[in-house]
């Protein structure tokens, strides 16, 4: 996930940020990379969940109504990032990712079990999310 900055070329760090849409719908922890030279302070969404979050802004319309929105109800390399700032520990975010991946896996076999396509497809894509 590390990533260089395309304006300055300095390393880019990975925070939550809220993001707005329309001035209506706050969706907060949305995770952003951000440079790490402050006189440039570039930031971009995180590749890994821009499709999440474009596709939840397609949900919402053009005219949505005021709301607040937490990404990590929807995304799970968000969730797993509020679950590491929760805990603030380096070895929080390993442990975390390699419990949630043991999880997915587990959920894999048996959706491979039961023979059910559509459900191997959404954890595939899930764990695609964590691993990329």
């Amino acid at each position: 996930m590390l990533k260089t900055c395309s304006r300055c070329g300095r390393e880019m760090g990975i925070t939550l940020r809220n993001v707005v849409y329309r001035n209506r719908v706050k969706i907060k922890n949305v995770p952003v990379h951000v440079c790490t030279n402050k006189q440039c302070a570039h930031s971009q969404v995180v590749e890994a969940v821009k499709d999440e979050l474009k596709s939840l802004m397609n949900d919402l319309g053009h005219k949505p109504v005021r709301q607040d929105i937490e990404f990590e109800r929807i995304c799970e390399f968000s969730k797993l990032l509020v679950m590491v700032a929760e805990h603030c520990e380096e070895t929080a975010v390993t442990s975390s990712v390699e419990q949630k991946v043991r999880d997915l896996l587990d959920l894999y076999l048996l959706a491979h079990s039961l023979g059910d396509q559509k459900w191997m497809h959404e954890i595939r894509e899930r764990l695609t999310c964590l691993i990329c």
